[in-house]
């Protein structure tokens, strides 16, 4: 976990402050569980790419042509 300063304005810290008294939870585990909610998901796609590009630069010959790899994705949606 990495520690970084946010500044929000006077209304919004009452309010986490309230919330986070009435949860018995501080204003930073509000803050970084808004954070997962809101990208949480944009983050595990990013992992995701990241794993996929490890894979790809240990593997070139691994890789498929987009329309495949479209054809690959449709398939497994639509079941």
């Amino acid at each position: 976990m990495k520690k970084t300063m946010v500044y929000v304005d006077e209304e919004a810290h009452r309010g986490l402050k309230k919330l986070a008294f009435e949860n018995d939870t501080s204003i930073a585990e509000l803050i970084r569980r808004a954070v997962d909610i809101v990208y949480g998901e944009d983050i595990e796609d990013i992992r995701d790419m990241e794993d996929e590009l490890a894979r790809y630069r240990s593997q070139p010959g691994s890789a498929v042509e987009l329309e495949e790899y479209l054809s690959r994705k449709k398939a497994s949606v639509s079941r």
